[in-house]
């Protein structure tokens, strides 16, 4: 795991601003650096920089690295799980590497043969630099799943990179401009889809896609398409659940192997806790397991992941999250934060991730991608609903006023009120309002705004669940739970490896005939089937809660200073007058407007922060 940075301009390029880049994502890779020019030393055509966290091959692991000829070079930020088969079967063959690290080994295939089947024969997560010396061709890549972030930028002839935004803002031809569309899009839906950055100058290479320079010109395509979720019905639950037992398995026993000692991550939940057992099954002796008390009534599942530990016969660690932790953390994560994320989850994965560092360990693995593939999210049953409730919006809204407003977790009468809140748009836009923050009308939205999710709308199927889970994989997956998790770990030298993204276990459980993943209120039908004998029974019965941080709560009383001055910062988008509205109907109690206000007290602390405007 790394971060990587680089510079391309095919008439030369001043090589001295990538060495701040490179600085800048030292926290991604505290263990070594590498940086390297290529062409005339004052003015080298191309330059490959990276900080790397030692996983595999912690000797011998340099980047940049190339195969054994020299012709391509390669730097990369993530892992391949099957580097050391691939090796072998280099190997076997008479190609070899120039060490036993992943990113030597995908120069050396890449040597091997040609680009779009070298791609297709890895294994992992992963943004890629490649540069072919021969051809003076330069190759960014990003994995399947979209795991691995890989920010870059156009600025006249010369084309900078780096695994987050601000290794590009070291560079001072880069223009800081704000762009408006990115920031709506922001606060509708708590993260700003690719292509698109907060600035108008950079884009986000998207998942499964690459981006190929060279003296010729740019060219972009996709190398790997995602699958299409699967409308069938009926075939048998006991082969889906041996199929998905087995490739899960698979994937939970390649991440586990490292050349440092591996953790596990312990919500409480199904999927973290299937992980872990699957991993406690194959390891002789006990795992070690993390998991985050949260202080506030409904918030907290530490006692489920103590029990499931207890089970498993796993080393527990558990720490604390109280609302007096959270200004502090706050101004960690905005300092740091070099795009607004207002997945509130953020701050308890940050605190657990530094439970992580403190514990001395520098890879884990996590339940994270379950969801979207195997049908978790309660907004799959809504969208079933939606066509039966729409005629009575009226009287259902009319009904819910009359029940008290409560904040403990996410509730019952929460989710009827967003329910409700999107029930007059049509299925793609209401989905993303379900899963987002502010309303369209809150805003001043333009018909562009909705361009990326019209585009994964349409290629979406028939059915409400399968067309739900379509979007989720493209949007609310890469954009918002990916990008959470790789800042959260990267600010604390951490790694997470999640074997539910393995992309052959994604491509099978798109195969799965939906009523195997959601049938009424039973969500994960198959995973609870693969997880009968490695689980306590009561975990099986558990209904998602999710691992929150309980910002509604807390911003009504203890951290309710958190909004001092928010209608002011925000009133570039949002009127002050709604802003206004929003906090008091949350302080008193009448409302729960905990996504709005946490939204907008990120943008506005990112914006006063070192990487904002």
């Amino acid at each position: 795991m790394c971060g990587i940075v680089g510079g391309y301009a095919a008439e030369g390029l001043d090589p001295a601003p990538l060495e701040g880049m490179l600085a800048s994502l030292t926290h991604r890779g505290p263990d070594e650096a590498g940086l390297k020019s290529f062409g005339p030393p004052s003015r080298p055509y191309a330059v490959l920089g990276a900080r790397r966290l030692a996983i595999v091959d912690v000797e011998g692991g340099q980047q940049p690295v190339s195969d054994p000829s020299g012709r391509y070079q390669i730097t990369l930020n993530g892992e391949i799980y099957n580097h050391n088969q691939l090796r072998r079967e280099l190997s076997a063959s008479g190609v070899e590497t120039v060490n036993d690290s992943d990113t030597a080994l995908v120069a050396s295939i890449l040597a091997a043969m040609p680009m779009d089947r070298a791609l297709s024969r890895l294994q992992g997560m992963f943004a890629l630099a490649i540069l072919d010396t021969a051809t003076k061709t330069l190759t960014l890549v990003r994995d399947r799943i979209g795991v691995k972030p890989l920010y870059w930028s156009q600025l006249g002839g010369m084309v900078l990179w780096g695994s987050e935004l601000k290794a590009l803002h070291r560079h001072p031809a880069l223009p800081r401009r704000l762009s408006d569309a990115a920031v709506r899009a922001y606060l509708m839906f708590e993260y700003i889809p690719s292509p698109s950055s907060i600035w108008a100058d950079v884009e986000k290479l998207e998942p499964g896609c690459l981006l190929q320079v060279s003296p010729a010109g740019i060219t972009r395509r996709r190398w790997w398409t995602p699958p299409a979720i699967s409308e069938s019905h009926g075939g048998s639950l006991l082969k889906w659940t041996k199929s998905i037992r087995g490739a899960l398995g698979v994937a939970v026993s390649s991440r586990m192997e490292a050349d440092v000692p591996v953790g596990y991550l312990l919500s409480g939940g199904l999927d973290s806790s299937l992980v872990a057992a699957l991993a406690a099954g194959q390891q002789r002796t006990p795992i070690q397991t993390f998991s985050m008390k949260v202080d506030a009534p409904g918030f907290d599942e530490s006692s489920h992941a103590a029990a499931v530990a207890a089970a498993l016969g796993a080393q527990h660690h558990t720490g604390t999250l109280s609302a007096a932790d959270l200004p502090r953390l706050l101004d960690r994560i905005t300092a740091t934060l070099d795009e607004p994320l207002a997945d509130s989850s953020l701050v308890a994965t940050w605190a657990l991730m530094a439970m992580v560092q403190e514990a001395g360990l520098k890879c884990v693995l996590s339940g994270d991608g379950a969801d979207e593939s195997f049908a978790g999210y309660p907004t799959y049953l809504a969208h079933r609903l939606a066509g039966f409730a729409g005629p009575a919006r009226g009287i259902l809204s009319s009904a819910l006023s009359h029940f008290p407003v409560r904040h403990e977790g996410v509730t019952l009468d929460y989710m009827a009120r967003r329910f409700l809140d999107g029930l007059s748009h049509p299925w793609a836009r209401r989905h993303q309002i379900w899963m987002g923050a502010w309303l369209p009308e809150e805003l001043s939205v333009e018909a562009e705004d909705w361009a990326i999710v019209a585009a994964h709308a349409a290629a979406a199927g028939q059915d409400p669940v399968a067309r739900a889970m379509y979007l989720d994989q493209r949007l609310y997956l890469p954009e918002g739970v990916l990008v959470k998790v790789d800042r959260a770990s990267m600010a604390h030298g951490v790694e997470v490896r999640s074997p539910f993204l393995d992309y052959r276990l994604v491509e099978l459980a798109a195969d799965v005939p939906l009523e195997m993943k959601r049938a009424g209120r039973q969500s994960k039908i198959v995973l609870r089937q693969v997880a009968q004998g490695l689980l306590p029974p009561a975990i099986l019965k558990r209904r998602k809660k999710g691992f929150g941080t309980p910002i509604g709560p807390w911003l009504r009383d203890p951290c309710q200073g958190l909004l001092d001055g928010l209608p002011e910062a925000l009133e570039s988008w949002i009127s002050p007058d709604t802003t206004r509205r929003c906090i008091a109907e949350h302080r008193d109690g009448i409302a729960d407007h905990r996504r709005r206000l946490w939204s907008g007290i990120v943008l506005a602390r990112w914006r006063d922060g070192p990487w904002g405007m």
